[in-house]
C-alpha cells in the first residue's frame, strides 16, 4: 500500500511546488552571488548549494502539503486496517484484455506516426524524417511493450492474487488541465495515514478495490466489479 500512498507526493498540487522552485532558483542565484563575491573558488560550491536549496524547498513543500488537520488525524486513528481476500474468478475476468483491439489501436498509432513522418519529409526533407522516426518510433514501441506486459500480468493472475475494498472519504478537484477540465482526486484514510489517488472517472467512486498480485499493486473503481 505504500506505493499507492506515495504515488502523488504532493497530492497533485504542482503549481505551489513550481512557484516554490522558482523562489528557490532566485535564492540560489542570490546565495551564489554572495559566495562568489567573497570567495574566489566559490563556484566549487555551486552544485552543493543548488542541490541543498532544491531539496530543502521540496521538503518544506512536502511537510506543508502533508500537514494533517485534527479531523484527519481522528479519521486515521479510527480507520480499520484493510481486510485482504482471495481474488475470485469473476473479478479476474474483468482484467482480460481485448488483444485484437490492442493490436488495431497500436497499428493506428504507428500508422499515424508514419503519416506524420511523411509530412515532415515533404516539408523538411528525408534526413529530418529519419531523425523524427528514430525518436518517436522507439519510444512508442517501448511504451506499447510495457503496456502489453503490464496487462498480460494482470490478465494471467493465479490464486495468489488478493484484494480489499476501501471506502472513499471524499473527492476534490485539482488544477486545471491543458485540454480543459480539472484533475480529480479521491481521498481515503487507513491506519498508516492519508491516501490521495487521481481518478479518471467523471464521478469519483464511493468505494475502490485495491488488488495485489506478487510485487504488483493497482486500484480500480469498485463499481467495475458489481
Amino acid at each position: 500500500m505504500k506505493r499507492l500512498k506515495y504515488r502523488h507526493l504532493f497530492y497533485g498540487k504542482s503549481i505551489p511546488v513550481i512557484i516554490s522552485m522558482f523562489v528557490a532558483f532566485l535564492a540560489i542565484i542570490a546565495i551564489l552571488y554572495i559566495v562568489l563575491n567573497r570567495m574566489e573558488d566559490g563556484f566549487v560550491y555551486l552544485p552543493v548549494i543548488s542541490i541543498a536549496v532544491i531539496l530543502l524547498t521540496l521538503v518544506i513543500d512536502y511537510v506543508i502539503i502533508h500537514h494533517l488537520t485534527p479531523d484527519e488525524k481522528n479519521k486515521i486513528t479510527e480507520a480499520s486496517p484493510p481486510e485482504w481476500k482471495r481474488l475470485p474468478d469473476r473479478m479476474k475476468d474483468e482484467f482480460q484484455t481485448d488483444k485484437k483491439l490492442f493490436l488495431i489501436s497500436s497499428a493506428f498509432l504507428i500508422g499515424f506516426e508514419l503519416i506524420f513522418a511523411f509530412l515532415v519529409m515533404l516539408s523538411k526533407g528525408v534526413e529530418t524524417m529519419f531523425v523524427t522516426l528514430a525518436v518517436i518510433l522507439p519510444v512508442t514501441l517501448i511504451c506499447l511493450a510495457i503496456y502489453a506486459i503490464w496487462e498480460h500480468i494482470w490478465a494471467n493472475m493465479d490464486d495468489s492474487a488478493i484484494y480489499t475494498k476501501i471506502e472513499v472519504d471524499h473527492a476534490f478537484e485539482g488544477e486545471r488541465q491543458k485540454h480543459g477540465g480539472r484533475r480529480k482526486f479521491i481521498v481515503f484514510y487507513l491506519p498508516d495515514g492519508k491516501y490521495v489517488l487521481e481518478t479518471d472517472d467523471y464521478f469519483p467512486p464511493a468505494n475502490i478495490v485495491v488488488i495485489k498480485y506478487k510485487c504488483f499493486i493497482r486500484w480500480e473503481n469498485a463499481n467495475k466489479f458489481i
